[in-house]
């Protein structure tokens, strides 16, 4: 973690992260996570996938839509 932890502690609604990643086969992605706490306790956000070849961005993204539809359900 580059922040210090004690610098999370109070109020805050928002979160914003950079992932890094590289597959088996050496493509690289970075995906961009932003989530925000409504009033109401709602969280919501957004997740953008970025990568030169097409394959690993769509499955990452088919991973975490799948994911998505599994929780609704639950």
């Amino acid at each position: 973690m580059l922040i210090d932890c004690s610098a999370l502690d109070g109020e805050c609604g928002f979160l914003a992260a950079n992932l890094y990643a590289k597959s088996v086969f050496g493509e690289d992605a970075l995906v961009n996570v932003s989530i925000e706490k409504q009033a109401n306790s709602k969280i919501t956000g957004f997740i953008r996938i970025r990568s030169k070849t097409q394959g690993i961005a769509l499955s990452l993204g088919d991973k975490n839509h799948s994911s998505n539809r599994r929780e609704a359900v639950e």
